[in-house]
């Protein structure tokens, strides 16, 4: 299990400027060296949000357009909190916080 909690603010876009595979390789070996990361998603742009966000699948040996998927779907932290009011921080932090420790808890 994870013993270190680390947080991290992003509008969550363009994680995949270096490949899908090298970002999941990274999150794994976060979550392998004890780290649980909570990706906090600064979503305030109800005009603009990642919820609404679709990408393209290719297949990897034609480059035929498979589907058009959730952004959401693929994101490869899985622990992740929406925040769309940013006054909201305080508390969200402070939910996380406490559900860490309850995992840590339990194990």
């Amino acid at each position: 299990g994870a013993s270190q909690l680390m947080f991290f603010g992003s509008d969550g876009r363009g994680l995949f400027v270096r490949g899908v595979e090298a970002v999941k390789k990274a999150v794994k070996e976060i979550w392998d060296a004890g780290i649980l990361v909570v990706f906090l998603i600064i979503d305030n742009n109800p005009k603009d949000s990642i919820l609404d966000v679709r990408t393209p699948v290719f297949d990897p040996a034609t480059g035929k357009l498979l589907r058009i998927e959730s952004y959401m779907e693929t994101f490869p932290f899985p622990y992740y909190v929406v925040l769309r009011d940013p006054t909201e921080l305080p508390t969200t932090l402070a939910d996380a916080l406490r559900q860490w420790i309850e995992m840590i808890a339990s194990q």
